[in-house]
């Protein structure tokens, strides 16, 4: 049974790869969707006129709305239009249209909710990869498998992704990230919401371009989306029997890691404030902060046992 999957482009100032990535992804015969986010290129010029002999659909962001409301505004879209899965893509050719078109044949073979891409294996990278981006993949890894309970899944900020529409009703707009930071969300969001994921590896093509992202704010966008996470699936798993012990652990995790938080300031603060240095004062509070240290740690231990059984059964990888 064919199912009814759309493929979105996100373009912006591409002027210089959009015509050859649109007329790769024609021959892949699904329904095409491009978004222009307001470029200042020549972009929407040569959107019109390819569509004047092609037929894809054009959506046309009246200002520079961000990456991340962006590819929401396709999925509502194309959702709109009646189709069931998007394919999300980006305008600057760095994707290979086998890893689009393997998408394709997982969901119609698998009916997989959410298929997300990764780039970290032997032969994924072409070129080099900005510094930026690789500790920042390598720290959303990290944040990622710390809320999912799975080594499973890497390299979470990979743009080249498909997903059910149904992703719609689970979205929190007030979270949700505007421009930067969206794959990771749909990743997180996918994988503590019980959603069938697969991961495959896919080829990203560098050239001499440089990373505009704000490591800053990317860093501080990942710590934020994770600690909505942690709660948002204790939330989920509160209201499933079989999962409310992980819940049960998740939750005296998060307290005793926000314990063992404060307990640091506080030894720092009388550490540093101190005038005449007490051995047996600072050895106590130090000792104190080792015990609840160590306890976090078993905590999380034992949580992330709990968690990993849970997703083993919704996500799976290609080896």
């Amino acid at each position: 049974m064919v199912k009814k999957i759309a493929i979105g482009i996100l373009a912006y100032n591409e002027e210089s790869h959009i015509e050859s990535v649109i007329n790769e992804i024609l021959t892949l015969k699904k329904d095409v969707y491009v978004l222009n986010d307001s470029s200042t290129d020549e972009t929407m010029n040569i959107l019109e006129r390819m569509n004047i002999s092609k037929k894809f659909t054009i959506i046309n962001n009246l200002k520079n709305e961000g990456a991340g409301n962006s590819t929401l505004k396709l999925i509502e879209t194309i959702k709109n239009d009646g189709f069931e899965f998007v394919i999300k893509v980006d305008g600057d050719n760095q994707f290979k249209l086998e890893d689009v078109n393997k998408i394709i044949k997982l969901h119609e073979d698998n009916e997989y909710d959410f298929i997300k891409s990764n780039r970290f294996w032997e032969k994924g990278i072409e070129g080099k990869i900005p510094r930026s981006r690789y500790f920042g993949n390598l720290f959303a890894t990290i944040m990622l498998q710390f809320i999912s309970g799975t080594n499973k899944l890497f390299d979470p900020l990979n743009g080249l992704f498909g997903i059910n529409v149904k992703v719609l009703n689970y979205i929190n707009k007030k979270v949700y990230p505007k421009r930067y930071g969206y794959p990771f969300y749909f990743s997180g969001l996918s994988a503590i919401s019980f959603f069938k994921v697969f991961q495959i590896n896919n080829v990203v093509t560098y050239g001499s371009e440089k990373s505009n992202l704000s490591s800053i704010r990317m860093f501080f966008t990942l710590i934020r989306l994770t600690i909505h996470f942690l709660i948002l699936k204790i939330k989920n798993k509160m209201l499933i029997g079989k999962y409310q012990r992980s819940a049960f652990l998740d939750s005296v995790f998060l307290f005793f890691l926000i314990l063992n938080f404060i307990i640091f300031l506080r030894f720092v603060l009388i550490f540093t404030s101190i005038q005449i240095f007490n051995s047996s004062f600072i050895g106590s509070w130090a000792l104190i902060l080792l015990l609840i240290s160590f306890f976090t740690v078993f905590l999380f231990i034992e949580s992330f046992k709990e968690e990993k059984a849970i997703r083993s059964d919704y996500i799976n990888n290609e080896e």
